[in-house]
């Protein structure tokens, strides 16, 4: 069994990128709570998925707060949608509407929102005008679960696969849009990748129910472990950050897995060519305008530059700048948004 402790090694300058102290855009470091107002004068809880739509306005994930904010161009910080501090299993209009520690958002070309909400084992959507449903996943029925392993965490049924209420998720927590008009999911709980459609009908795309494990290979001939964000290559593939198994991996849209950056067998920092690299639980992953990704690593606190060449470098920050990044966006002229989750904030960087 690998023991995930975190080894740092000596980075060279040489091989680093250097950054100013990000900017917070939204919230106040250490200050939990939520209120919405402009930039830091607003509030959150534990913010995790973000993501940004073509006029520059982010959404994010409010997860412990259950409820889906907007941060618009101006910093103007409002609430989507659920109400603050109430978590539940509700579809309705804006603030009618209950969310279940929701963790990672997608928004489509039309302005539609879906959600990963994860605590609820279920894809959510958000209209245009704030209306909730639920795309797939039976909202709120205990037909969703077998097993209990405390309040907050259960396992979904193996029968997985349907269209809308059909079909089940066991804690899904990374989410993308791609331009067939599919959503990709990390099936985190299940250590699967789904596809779903418009409709909601829901296929199992790589990896198999229930079996973690470091396999490269083809469909269910795959394997991952915790799987949690993922994103769309310009080359058409999607990238998983595949959590537990300290790697990146690259998945065709016909379910061909391939480890992309990093080693499962070893759980560490370093940099340098992608497949020498090594990362530390890494969280998500986002494409970065010139090529290549960001990529965030929650153990070790670090943001990592992927480039177009395929090297590994850290971007170097003041101490103490993160806790738990967990999700990243960049826009056209290479900016850097991050949630960061544990100083309840959001952050605005360059490079």
């Amino acid at each position: 069994m690998i023991k995930h402790t975190l080894t740092i090694f000596l980075l060279t300058a040489l091989s680093l990128f250097a950054t100013d102290a990000p900017i917070p855009l939204a919230g106040s470091q250490g200050e939990t709570g939520h209120l919405d107002g402009v930039g830091t004068e607003s509030r959150f809880s534990d913010p995790s998925g973000l993501t940004r739509d073509a006029q520059g306005n982010l959404y994010v994930c409010d997860t412990r707060n259950h409820v889906i904010r907007k941060i618009a161009v101006d910093g103007m910080v409002t609430t989507l949608a659920g109400k603050p501090g109430e978590s539940g299993a509700v579809d309705g209009l804006g603030a009618a509407a209950r969310f279940h520690f929701p963790s990672d958002v997608a928004v489509a070309p039309d302005g539609t929102l879906y959600i990963a909400d994860t605590g609820n084992h279920c894809i959510r959507k958000i209209s245009i005008t704030g209306q909730v449903t639920t795309l797939a996943g039976d909202l709120g029925s205990e037909d969703d679960v077998d097993i209990s392993y405390g309040a907050n965490y259960k396992t979904a049924r193996s029968k997985i696969s349907g269209k809308g209420k059909a079909a089940r998720f066991n804690s899904p927590s990374g989410i993308v849009y791609a331009p067939s008009g599919h959503l990709y999911v990390s099936d985190t709980g299940n250590q699967i990748i789904r596809r779903v459609d418009m409709k909601g009908a829901v296929i199992t795309v790589a990896g198999m129910v229930g079996e973690w494990g470091t396999t490269d290979g083809t469909g269910s001939k795959a394997r991952f472990n915790s799987p949690m964000g993922l994103c769309l290559g310009s080359d058409g593939a999607i990238y998983i950050a595949d959590s537990m198994n300290h790697c990146i991996r690259r998945m065709t849209l016909k379910g061909q897995v391939s480890t992309f950056a990093g080693n499962a067998t070893e759980a560490s920092q370093k940099i340098g060519p992608r497949l020498e690299a090594r990362f530390a639980e890494p969280r998500d992953i986002a494409p970065h305008p010139s090529g290549g990704f960001i990529i965030c690593e929650s153990l070790g606190n670090s943001i990592f530059r992927l480039n177009a060449e395929g090297n590994v470098s850290l971007i170097t920050l003041p101490e103490n700048s993160l806790s738990l990044p967990s999700s990243a966006v960049c826009d056209p002229t290479g900016n850097i948004f991050l949630s960061n989750t544990f100083h309840h904030t959001v952050l605005s960087m360059r490079e």
